[in-house]
Order: structure tokens, then sequence, then C-alpha cells
């Protein structure tokens, strides 16, 4: 929601005196105001250059992390925004940081957990095929997914959480700039084991198909999020509500009311209507 606030302006009028000024005081009056004084000195360059204001520092670590996320080095990315967190806490970057990151956390998140849907489904297809062994190992795979995706998930929760505690409309925030999406790597997915179930796909399969997933949303949700160096919010909480769905719903549904608030005159917005249909399907 768009919050107006009215901005009022008020003149004192000095006019003692003025009632029964004379056209000739009017005029020793203009002159003395526009007649320059000699006690008066022109300001310097350097106080010119002071009394502008200061454009804030940006932190080197913040810069770094942008241009991972260019390259799809979103791992490292990740660092460096957490470098940039801790190391510059009184910075205003530090907002900045700390959405990137949740983005960031929400595609890589979602990432893991496709993949520990795509092996539960598929291990559960033809389990005739496997060998003992075979079949064990894929159990522990399962198991381990499923830890990583808690984890994740609590990495997503956090920056997420700080992001709603410190969101306003009117919040001045330095400028989004620089932020250019990672370009996609080629498709990759495991459809055929999930309609099958065998075999069971290798390590280097499984991390193809994590790095496509994850970098493919980061680049999804940046072009939807980020728009001429500001945040487009409605998309944000859309994106991060519908990550959250499978972590913390409480915190997922207050995301998705929020892009409810955000688009309430804007009814055919698009993340708007795809919000009200999580909700719909969800909580309803």
């Amino acid at each position: 929601m768009i919050k107006k606030v009215l901005l009022g302006a008020s003149f004192l009028l000095l006019c003692a005196g003025c009632a029964g000024q004379t056209k000739e005081q009017d005029e020793k009056a203009a002159a003395a105001t526009t007649a320059p004084n000699a006690e008066t000195k022109p300001s310097t360059a350097a106080e010119q250059q002071e009394a502008k204001p200061k454009e804030v520092e940006v932190p080197e670590p913040y810069s770094i992390a942008l241009k991972k996320i260019e390259a799809g080095e979103l791992d490292t990315a990740l660092t460096y925004l957490d470098f940039t967190i801790n190391d510059f806490k009184d910075s205003p970057y530090v907002y900045n940081a700390q959405l990137l990151k949740s983005i960031l956390w929400s595609s890589k998140f979602t990432a893991h957990l496709n993949l520990g849907n795509s092996l539960a489904k598929g291990s559960g297809k033809a389990p005739i095929l496997y060998k003992k062994e075979e079949l064990v190992a894929l159990k522990n795979l399962l198991k381990q997914k499923s830890k990583d995706i808690k984890e994740y998930g609590n990495s997503l929760a956090a920056p997420s959480q700080y992001i709603w505690e410190n969101y306003s409309a009117e919040k001045s925030v330095p400028p989004f700039k620089d932020i250019k999406p990672p370009s996609v790597p080629p498709e990759r997915d495991l459809d055929f084991f999930v309609s099958v179930g065998y075999p069971a796909p290798k390590d280097d399969e499984m991390k193809a198909y994590v790095d496509y997933t994850y970098i493919s949303l980061t680049s999804a949700a940046l072009q939807l999020i980020i728009k001429e160096d500001k945040v487009e919010y409605p998309g944000y909480f859309y994106y991060i509500g519908a990550s959250l769905l499978n972590q913390d719903q409480p915190l997922s549904r207050k995301f998705l009311d929020k892009t409810i608030e955000l688009t309430e005159n804007d009814k055919y917005s698009e993340v708007r209507i795809q919000a009200q249909e999580f909700i719909d399907h969800v909580f309803n």
C-alpha cells in the first residue's frame, strides 16, 4: 500500500510597520537586500564541496557479490553478501545485501527441494530393478537431501525475516545498481528418472540439475524484482512468500498477504493473481 503523505507549507509574514511604509522606504529596503556586503566572502570550492551531500560508500564485498551473481557463482556471492552484512554493520547496503541474500537462498532452497521431490518420486517407481546396496544408497541419499533442504530453508528464513522487519514503503535505501542476472546454462532435468525410476541419477547429473535450477530461478527472480535500480516489492514478496511455503508457512502467508496489499489498486497485476491463487489453494 502506498501511504499518502500530505506536505504543507506555512509562511510567516513579518509586517510590523509595513502598513505605513512609503515608496521611498520600499526602494531603500530593496536596495539594502541586494547590495553586496563587504564582510561577506564568497564560498570556496572546498566549502561548496562540503555542502554537497556525501555519497554512500559501497562496501567492497558488496560490489564483489554483484560480480559473482552476474557470473553465476551464486554460492560465492552469498559469502560476499555475508561479509557485507557482518563487516559493514552500519552501512545502508546491509539492507540490500539481506534482500539479495534472501533471493539467492530462495532459489537454492527451491532447487534442492525440487531435487529431493524428484528423487522421492522416482525411487518408488521400480525398486525391483535395484540391488540391495543400491536401494540402501538411494535411501541414504534421500535422508541427506532432507537434511540439506531443512538447512537451506533455515538459511532462507533468516534474511527474509530481516526484510520483513525492516521493510517500509517509505524506506530510503541505496539504489540496486549494477545487478545483472546470470546467464542461464543449458537445461538439465531428471524427467526420465522421475517417470521410470531407474537408474538412479549420478552425482554429476544431480549437481548439473541443481546448478541449472539454482541459476535459472535466480535469473528470473532478479528480472522480476529489480527494475530500474529499484525493488518491485509486490514481486519480491510473492517470490519469497511462495518459497517460504515449504519452510515457514506463517511467514509465507505474511509475504503473500503483503503482495495483495501492495497491489490493491491494481487488480490485474499478475503477481497479485498468482499470490491470491497460492493463498486460496494452500491457506483457505
